[in-house]
């Protein structure tokens, strides 16, 4: 055989090969697709779950539907607020104590409206303390009428038992108001109390221990209780 035919014949030996080759790859790739694609299908199947065809305006945006707010909550709410138990005085809860209620003043009681007494309530009382001084009452009073909504200034119903408190320089029988002798601010809270009884309880005038037990036979005794926060503070 000629060189000329030898080489010939090894010049389409090698592209024969070469598309083998290529054949092969693409054999591979298509191979690979197909499996691919058939472990994916596998997947989805797997939940028993059958895809279908897009229906009509599947294709389409999705409107987002808001609910209106039930305005029946507020309403029930602000019912409930204002069925509850309080009591309120000539302040705005939380501010200032006008000074007439205080050693500086008159040293006068202030007046009170109690609201929303408690179903089954027998009798009132009230207690007075400083935040940071809790045993050290300002006015400690029992036995009042239950269907009473309104204590005026300086004043008690006579049914009422007072206890003793201390007004900075002495003790005296019923109210001392609070009694400031720096430039802090001084925190005030007065609480009505509702109880299921009347107490049979006669403080011992001018005694402070009195009045503290006093004030925790009332405390043991409420079964609810309403409260309103003031301070005082010199000028």
């Amino acid at each position: 055989m000629s060189a000329s035919h030898q080489h010939d014949d090894v010049t389409f030996n090698s592209v024969i090969r070469i598309q083998n080759q290529i054949e092969n790859k693409h054999n591979l790739r298509t191979f690979a697709f197909v499996l691919l694609s058939a472990i994916a299908l596998a997947a989805c199947s797997r939940d028993g779950r059958v895809l279908r065809d897009s229906g009509p305006g599947q294709g389409e945006s999705i409107a987002i539907v808001t609910t209106p707010a039930d305005p029946n909550l507020d309403t029930e709410s602000t019912a409930v607020a204002e069925n509850l138990f309080s009591v309120s005085g000539t302040w705005i809860d939380s501010g200032a104590l006008d000074p007439r209620h205080t050693c500086k003043g008159s040293n006068t009681s202030p007046a009170l409206t109690i609201a929303n007494v408690p179903a089954g309530t027998v009798s009132l009382a009230i207690s007075l303390t400083e935040i940071a001084n809790p045993d050290q009452p300002l006015w400690v009073v029992a036995n009042i009428n239950p269907t009473l909504s309104t204590i005026q200034e300086g004043g008690l119903p006579s049914s009422a038992i007072v206890g003793a408190a201390f007004n900075g320089d002495k003790i005296i029988d019923g109210y001392s108001g609070p009694c400031v002798t720096d430039s802090e601010i001084h925190e005030f809270v007065l609480v009505v109390y509702a109880l299921e009884q009347v107490l049979e309880f006669a403080p011992e005038p001018m005694s402070l221990a009195s009045s503290k037990l006093l004030l925790q036979a009332i405390q043991g005794s409420a079964f609810e209780s309403a409260e309103t926060r003031f301070f005082v503070q010199n000028p």
